[in-house]
Parts: C-alpha cells; sequence; structure tokens
C-alpha cells in the first residue's frame, strides 16, 4: 500500500476486511469461469456461423479452453508464423481484444474465400483473413452487447502477419486466453481472442455480480474503542438496469472529415528489368485491359467501385458505374471485369 493515495484494489481489500495480498485479482474463479464458459460457447457459435457463410462451407463449434498467464506463458504455442490485429472496444465497458490465428487457421479459411491453394502467409491472405476477422469481430461485439445488456463499440486495427505469438501478444501484466477451435472439413482449427485479466473479470462480474464476494459479504465491525481508529462501511446504492434494446454507438460521424487517397487505376502490367531500361520516349507500353473496360476506382489502395473514363470541362473525369461490395472484392475480384485480373 503506497504513502498517498489508496488504489481501488486498496480500497476494497480494506472495505472486505482482506489484506490486500490475498486478493486474488489474477485468477479466475469458479464461479466466473462457469459464466465465461457459457459466454464463449455461444461467441464460438456465432463465430462458426460467419466463416461458414463467408466460405461458403459447414464449420462447427469444436471445443473452447482457457488459459491465463503472462505475455511469455500465452506466446508458448505460438511460435509459429500467424494473423491478428487488435480492437479497443469502448461504450458499456471498456477494453481491449486481441484476435489471432496461426498460419494452419489462416490458410484453411483464406484459401476457401479466395478459392486458392496458397501456402505462403502473402498480401491477398492476410486481406481475405482480415476481412474475416472484421467479420469475426463485428459477431463478438453483437454477442456482448447481448448478454452484457450494454451497448458495445469496436474500434478494429488492421491486420498483420506475424511471425510468432510474443511478436503478437506484448501486453504486460496477466492475461487471459480464450481458445475457440472450430471444425472445418473434418478438422479442428484454433481461433484466440486475448485481453487482459482486469477486462475478462469486469465482463463475468457485470454477467453476474453475485460472483463479486463483497456482495454477499457483511461489512467488517470495529471493536477497538480507541478514539483514534475510523469505522468503514461500503456505500450502498440502488442497482439501475438498462431498459430495452440499446443499439451500439455511431462513431461513423467523427470521420466524416478525414481525407483519403483516391486513385484511377487505368491497368497493369509486369515488365522485365531489361523491358524498363528499354523504355523511352515515344515507348509504348502494353496494359492487360482491353479498351472499352471499366477502370478501378481504389480508394487507400482498396476497389470500391468500377467506373468510365470521361471529359469534362477539359478535365478527365471517372462516372462511377458499379460500386464494388466487399464479398464482390473477395469471392469474385477475378470476374469484375469479365475475365480475370482486377
Amino acid at each position: 500500500m503506497g504513502d498517498s493515495v489508496l488504489s481501488q484494489d486498496e480500497l476494497d481489500a480494506l472495505l472486505q476486511g482482506t489484506s490486500l495480498e490475498n486478493n486474488d485479482s489474477d485468477s479466475i474463479s469458479n464461479s466466473e469461469e462457469i459464466i465465461l464458459n457459457k459466454l464463449f460457447n455461444d461467441l464460438g457459435k456465432a463465430r462458426a456461423g460467419v466463416l461458414g457463410q463467408l466460405t461458403n462451407s459447414t464449420i462447427t463449434l469444436d471445443q473452447v479452453n482457457f488459459l491465463t498467464g503472462t505475455s511469455t506463458k500465452l506466446s508458448e504455442d505460438l511460435t509459429s508464423n500467424l494473423v491478428g490485429n487488435s480492437s479497443s472496444i469502448t461504450g458499456g465497458i471498456t477494453g481491449s481484444w486481441m484476435i489471432c490465428a496461426p498460419e494452419s487457421s489462416v490458410f484453411q479459411v483464406a484459401n476457401k474465400m479466395l478459392g486458392s491453394e496458397s501456402t505462403e502467409i502473402s498480401e491477398e491472405v492476410i486481406e481475405a483473413f482480415g476481412e474475416a476477422i472484421s467479420n469475426m469481430m463485428a459477431s463478438d461485439t453483437k454477442i456482448l452487447s447481448e448478454q452484457l445488456k450494454l451497448a458495445v463499440s469496436p474500434s478494429l486495427a488492421e491486420s498483420q502477419r506475424y511471425d510468432s505469438g510474443s511478436d503478437f501478444i506484448t501486453t504486460v501484466g496477466s492475461l487471459y486466453r480464450i481458445g475457440i477451435n472450430l471444425n472445418i472439413d473434418g478438422a479442428s482449427y484454433p481461433f484466440y481472442i486475448i485481453s487482459s485479466m482486469k477486462f475478462i473479470k469486469s465482463i463475468a462480474k457485470i454477467l453476474n455480480p453475485q460472483s463479486n464476494p463483497s456482495a454477499n459479504t457483511p461489512p467488517p465491525t470495529n471493536t477497538n474503542t480507541n478514539s483514534s481508529t475510523v469505522n468503514m462501511t461500503p456505500a450502498q446504492f440502488q442497482q439501475f438496469n438498462p431498459s430495452g434494446n440499446i443499439e451500439p454507438l455511431d462513431n461513423l460521424a467523427l470521420l466524416l472529415d478525414v481525407p483519403m487517397r483516391v486513385t484511377v487505376e487505368l491497368g497493369r502490367t509486369r515488365m522485365t528489368i531489361k523491358d524498363i531500361l528499354n523504355l523511352g520516349e515515344g515507348s509504348i507500353v502494353e496494359l492487360e485491359k482491353l479498351a472499352g473496360e471499366p477502370v478501378d476506382v481504389l480508394v487507400n489502395d482498396k476497389l470500391i467501385a468500377l467506373g468510365e473514363v470521361v471529359v469534362i470541362d477539359e478535365n478527365f473525369s471517372v462516372r462511377v458505374t458499379k460500386v464494388v461490395t466487399p464479398m464482390e472484392r473477395i469471392f469474385d475480384r477475378e470476374n469484375l471485369h469479365g475475365k480475370g485480373g482486377v
């Protein structure tokens, strides 16, 4: 205990009549484990349904397992390449929610989405699996909002490739890892959620307030007659429960004035270094697209639309002829122009 301001853990320990050394904040109790097991089983079933739709296959929940410890312990069995990202969860509850999967799970999902047989974690594979993570995160926050009866909103970072778990799990302190194993084509593939122990315990407490030991423990009675001793009792507050369905907060309005880089791509080609060195004034570079095919409209290098080039007041412009949906970008990227490639 410090000499200045008491922490919340120290205040809780004093009010409960226990020492701070016995305050088991780095472990999960049996009652909390039962509550969390139900939550993450429901979350795993929802994830299986989401990935089943993305891959157009039957995916079921195999099992859910839990592991606690520091980043070093949680990274011990994540020694190969993996893809993941982190998300900040805000709203009625605040915390971090890291999602990752080893390369075996990444290839199984990404290859089904792309209709390929990749054996290397390329940018295309990361992009496809990142789309899967985004959909899983949306499913996770929906389940959390429904079961916590709180408005929960995620802020998702960009998916990246990591050489091992130690490169991905850098958060200090006590952590909680949820392993959600999904059955895909008769084999079990793991997908992990990693968060701080404090955040996970706060979720368990909201799901079942009775799991908090202080809820049923009477306040300590001080029998010392010394006039310098102060009696402390916990303050009692009326419990308020949210009524009705609360929609997640819409933070899109905060980003409406953020500038984005828009690029119109006429076409692409591949050339050897020799051919490039031979380029000069008057050289012609033949592109892969045919005359009359629509051009690509990209926002921050992501394809969002197709269009045709027009001239308005002596300026080149693009008339949008088709807006590309995220699913088309993943599943139909070979057919957007009526032939291979975009």
